[in-house]
């Protein structure tokens, strides 16, 4: 092979050292996340984006996991019960992980603790993406200083806020995983196939479609590479793939399966933009990068730094960066003007396409240090910027402006008028009905910490998960002046009676003044507190029965994601579903149905019951008579 990787850390192990400064640095700015230290170790939750929906489903998944070796299970304390599967919601999965390592007892301080050890490892990363690329290790170094800016960069940072770990995590294993295989083509040593394997758990773990995005960019290496290459280098790479599917099929077949269990968006047929639209103008452009560290500089730096790859020899490496790039240019762009990319929110893979220019860019800036003689002076001080804005305070927080450097403390914790709602809704309710939970739009600081809901007060909720939820449970939901997709203004108390009987509805917590005057209204709804959560919030108790069983009787003694017991069980007697001369005896349970749910003993069927306002519909069991107890179950078959 005529490709050969520059000197790296086994020659000059006193690179390390600078390695080595530069997670120091990392861990000032990450302690700047949380505010501290001890903002890692406490048990307060992260609040900001999605985090709090990651957490709430990562604490489920990962029990889950410990019983039964799966992450999907069935969670009747929101919706009237869902679901919750690979696809919704998949960006809990390094929640899981995280959660499932710490334990049973595992918290917020747990989560908050997985986040802290993936941003330490950031820099580490991008040396570690350099060295397969075969750019010396002063190179590498500035390339994990890079890295480090486009981590606090603003485009990443917001990534980070959202919670959206998941596509971090894909990512940064598709970044090693890219410029390991031009490596693996003129080195393929064991170490190369290691971390390439590696990389390829990472990536289908993180996130299934940015891996998957990355097959024509595998094909064209393939097609070009693989003639030069024996037997036992195809089989390397074949294996690579085969590896990082297998130690992944334990989900990908529930993301599979539940890939359709969504709610259809007319943003889902939306027509192609034409080319004009796509591809735009440069000022168009440069707004996409906008938010990265440099903004176009360093894009532009990237693309010299590929001539400098290209002559000294590592010419499939500028070549599998450069398609890649291009690639995630496209897509980002689509995310920009197409609404079905745009609502997977497929802008961010512009935060790969600098991250892929990072790489190049050091190895070019890495040129001219060498040349003019100054390789140490320019590492030190790039290395020097991490540590200054890491541990230099205040007195650097020009410099961190200057460089677009966002390492603000995340939201942390309940405001003090959340945490006296949580405490109220401890105290003023009951878990023998639900609580109808008016969900605000997305955007608001802290919008989403209404998914701990459940973990906070153990009670059942009908809204408050997810705002922006596109699955079918979701449709169920007081959202504004909406219940259920229809204005509440046209409900009649008729009507808003039969909803809160059929969902059992014992309270209403209302955030929006449209909501709250029209409950107002409701005879049989009585307004008991008021609170403070970005708007005015109330509290409704309602003047009604309060059961979980619709037609006949029982108890509902327990319901988690185990299972659900009902006891002292009394069907009444209902014509037979075909029609025969002997009557059944059912009982109907304000449960959504899920196919799959099992339920026994004594349980001759479990069965759909249709709901008009709803396009999940209940649960009907069909019995053989009382029974003293009967458990449901749901374990995905």
């Amino acid at each position: 092979m005529d490709e050969q990787p520059n000197p790296g850390f086994r020659t000059q192990p006193s690179w390390l050292l600078v390695v080595v400064a530069l997670v120091v640095g990392q861990l000032g700015l990450t302690d700047q996340l949380f505010g501290g230290r001890e903002g890692v170790r406490d048990s307060r939750p992260i609040v900001a984006g999605r985090h709090p929906l990651h957490f709430y489903h990562g604490l489920l998944g990962a029990e889950t996991f410990r019983q039964r070796t799966a992450t999907a299970c069935f969670d009747p304390n929101f919706q009237a019960g869902y679901p919750k599967t690979p696809v919704f919601d998949g960006g809990c999965r390094p929640a899981e992980l995280v959660l499932y390592f710490g334990g049973e007892h595992a918290g917020p301080e747990t989560y908050k603790f997985g986040l802290f050890l993936a941003s330490l490892a950031v820099p580490l990363v991008y040396v570690l993406a350099a060295r397969g690329l075969g750019i010396s290790a002063p190179a590498a170094c500035l390339a994990g200083a890079l890295g480090c800016g486009v981590w606090w960069s603003p485009a990443v940072r917001g990534i980070l806020d959202s919670g959206h770990l998941d596509f971090l995590l894909a990512g940064h294993a598709a970044l090693v995983y890219v410029c390991w295989l031009s490596r693996y083509h003129w080195e393929p040593s064991v170490t190369a196939w290691v971390i390439l394997a590696m990389a390829s758990v990472a990536g289908w773990y993180g996130h299934p479609v940015v891996i998957l995005g990355l097959a024509p960019i595998l094909g064209i290496y393939y097609l070009a590479v693989a003639p030069r290459h024996g037997l036992a280098w195809h089989l390397g790479l074949y294996g690579v793939t085969l590896f990082g599917l297998a130690l992944n099929l334990w989900w990908l077949f529930d993301w599979g399966k539940f890939w359709w269990l969504r709610q259809p968006s007319v943003d889902d047929v939306a027509p192609l933009p034409t080319w004009d639209v796509i591809v735009d103008t440069l000022p168009g452009h440069a707004r996409l990068f906008g938010p990265a560290p440099f903004g176009w500089p360093l894009v532009v730096a990237g693309l010299f730094g590929c001539m400098v790859l290209a002559r000294e020899k590592h010419r499939s490496a500028p070549v599998v960066l450069l398609l890649t790039a291009g690639l995630g240019f496209l897509v980002a762009r689509l995310g920009n003007v197409w609404p079905p990319m745009a609502n997977g929110e497929a802008d961010r893979a512009a935060s790969l396409v600098v991250g892929l220019a990072t790489l190049p860019a050091a190895a070019w800036l890495a040129l001219w240090a060498k040349r003019a003689g100054l390789t140490r002076v320019v590492v030190v001080a790039a290395t020097g910027v991490v540590l200054a804005t890491g541990w230099g305070g205040h007195w650097t927080e020009p410099l961190r402006y200057q460089l677009g450097i966002q390492a603000e403390p995340i939201a942390l914790g309940l405001s003090a008028d959340q945490a006296t709602l949580v405490q109220d809704l401890q105290q003023r309710t009951t878990a023998e009905a639900r609580i109808l939970f008016e969900e605000t739009p997305t955007g608001q600081p802290g919008w989403n910490w209404t998914a701990l809901l459940p973990w906070l007060t153990n009670r059942a909720y009908i809204g408050g998960l997810d705002p922006d939820a596109k699955f079918e449970h979701a449709f169920c939901r007081l959202r504004g002046d909406t219940l259920n997709g229809r204005r509440l203004t046209d409900w009649t108390d008729v009507e808003l009676e039969e909803f809160c009987r059929r969902y059992n509805i014992g309270w209403v917590v209302t955030r929006s003044a449209s909501a709250r005057d029209r409950w107002r209204r409701v005879s049989f709804a009585k307004e008991i507190q008021q609170y403070r959560d970005g708007g005015d919030v109330r509290l409704f108790e309602l003047k009604r029965t309060k059961s979980f069983i619709l037609t006949g009787q029982a108890t509902l003694s327990q319901a988690d994601r185990r299972k659900i017991v009902l006891t002292d069980v009394v069907p009444v007697d209902a014509p037979h579903p075909d029609g025969g001369p002997i009557p059944a005896k059912v009982i109907v349970l304000s449960l959504h149905y899920q196919a799959g749910l099992r339920a026994g003993p004594g349980v001759l069927l479990v069965e759909r019951d249709p709901d008009p306002s709803d396009p999940i519909p209940m649960v009907r069991l069909r019995l053989i008579g009382p029974q003293s107890r009967i458990v449901l179950s749901w374990e995905n078959p």
